[in-house]
């Protein structure tokens, strides 16, 4: 059961899922299946987001800001 942010730098308590993201992991190990739930919340979901590794293994990656990315667009056309 999720309780806090997945960011080890904060570690806010859940309380309510409206504020920020919810992704559910499903693996399976040894033909089992494991189905996990990682919580960022709102304000840590603003400069992060999920990724995973090949083996489906969650980490935070730096999101780029949306000025950024704007950016990008115009000088890659």
């Amino acid at each position: 059961m999720i309780d806090r942010c997945f960011n080890s730098a904060c570690k806010k308590r859940l309380c309510y899922l409206r504020d920020g993201r919810v992704v559910r992991v499903i693996r399976s190990e040894n033909g089992h299946l494991h189905v996990e739930h990682f919580w960022l919340c709102g304000p840590c979901y603003t400069v992060y987001d999920f990724a995973f590794s090949e083996e489906g293994i969650p980490f935070l990656k730096a999101r780029l800001s949306d000025t950024f990315e704007h950016l990008h667009e115009i000088t890659a056309a």
